[in-house]
């Protein structure tokens, strides 16, 4: 009887270590299992994204290839995406007599892509205390002729002043040389032409006001436009192939910096022209890379306020077109009435452009072109690529809103 218990107890005791083993064995099989599982898997946007960056970068080709290939588009090209460029890429000649190709290092005269920083200049000295939005210019130019004009209604295009190119092209003054924007005040108080409308009266687009800017710029920093510039926002950051039309001018651009010729049609270079000296409106040379850090400093707040920066994004006029608002520098429309998409463009002696931000990815474009054609940079098509399930041109076909171009 003892041998019996002795052996129901060796048996039960095999019994319990086996299955405490068999137990532990899962345990940790169980553990191991848990750890995989809760291991985190890499984000499926992140996969997301990659596949949609590499669909719009094939579409992005796409369509600029197809635009030089049709004749629409010869230039430069970058998209940026949450500070990432996914799109770079250059098409056709710099020059066409030397058959230079136009490399993303080239640079370009940007035309009315030049006011934003106009405007950010203007925002520098109005946070420095030494300007306000509600300045009145004739407290800087006691003897302008139009009174009731304030810095805010130049920065939207209320000011109502008359066209300074046409003023100008009317006057006796010498073509064969460059004027500048002093000139352009003192020519406008002399002619004291009749103004389009009231101060505040109207939107209408003008590069007067810019130019007037830029003039109390000066007046302001004790600087010409151009130094004011370069020392408080190219130098800054880093925008070393920045520059304007008077360096081009005067041969003071460096050797290693290529300068696309300015095409009025395929062979038609643009010539010399006395306007070429004003600034403000028009006159800044750059290329893609350097306006993809102009506008990355726009982000990220570098050499202005955020506050300065929001305001200059910030709806402060209606333009002719019922969904398109300008703040300071800056036009805007809504996509799907929500999401801002904020561009300007420009053109000016056989150069176009156009600069696009997206705050809600954080998108930055920049197209640069040296052939003008009747196919302005077509912003359409590229915010289509970009957000193919937008409703913002259905809703506007009547209103025709392709945001081209008033300059």
């Amino acid at each position: 009887m003892r041998k019996v218990v002795v052996s129901l107890l060796i048996i039960i005791i095999v019994f319990i270590v086996f299955y405490a083993a068999q137990s532990s064995s899962v345990r940790k099989t169980n553990q191991a299992q848990i750890a995989i599982i809760k291991k985190p898997s890499p984000p499926i946007e992140k996969f997301f994204i990659s596949k949609q960056t590499f669909y719009i970068r094939k579409k992005l080709a796409d369509f600029f290839k197809k635009q030089f290939i049709w004749g629409n588009f010869a230039g430069a090209v970058l998209v940026s995406y949450k500070g990432q460029i996914i799109y770079k890429d250059a098409f056709g000649y710099a020059n066409r007599k030397l058959k230079n190709p136009i490399t993303t290092q080239t640079a370009f005269q940007i035309g009315s892509v030049s006011k934003q920083f106009t405007a950010v200049a203007i925002l520098q000295l109005i946070a420095q205390g030494k300007l306000s939005l509600n300045t009145d210019i004739r407290t800087i130019y006691p003897s302008f002729p139009y009174a009731g004009i304030t810095i805010r209604m130049l920065l939207t295009h209320r000011s109502g002043l008359p066209n300074y190119i046409y003023q100008l092209e009317n006057s006796p003054l010498n073509k064969n040389e460059l004027i500048n924007n002093q000139q352009v005040v003192e020519y406008m108080t002399q002619l004291n032409e009749k103004c389009y409308a009231r101060p505040n009266k109207q939107y209408q687009y003008s590069n007067t006001g810019y130019v007037i800017l830029a003039a109390i710029i000066e007046k302001i920093s004790g600087l010409t436009f151009d130094e004011y510039v370069k020392k408080n926002i190219f130098e800054p950051l880093d925008m070393k192939h920045s520059f304007f039309y008077n360096d081009v001018y005067e041969n003071k651009i460096p050797d290693n910096i290529s300068v696309a010729t300015g095409y009025l049609s395929p062979y038609q270079e643009a010539k010399f022209c006395y306007l070429n000296g004003v600034k403000g409106d028009k006159g800044i040379f750059t290329t893609i890379d350097d306006l993809h850090k102009w506008d990355t400093s726009l982000y990220k707040g570098y050499i202005l306020p955020k506050n300065f920066i929001d305001s200059a994004f910030s709806k402060q006029t209606r333009t002719r077109l019922s969904n398109v608002f300008y703040g300071f520098g800056w036009k805007m429309y809504f996509l799907n009435d929500t999401m801002p998409i904020y561009f300007h463009s420009g053109w000016w002696q056989g150069y176009q452009s156009v600069i696009m931000h997206i705050p809600h990815d954080t998108i930055t474009i920049v197209a640069l072109k040296n052939k003008k054609t009747d196919h302005p940079i077509n912003q359409r098509a590229i915010i289509d690529i970009l957000y193919p399930n937008n409703h913002f041109w259905q809703k506007s076909k009547a209103q025709k809103p392709e945001p081209n171009e008033d300059e």
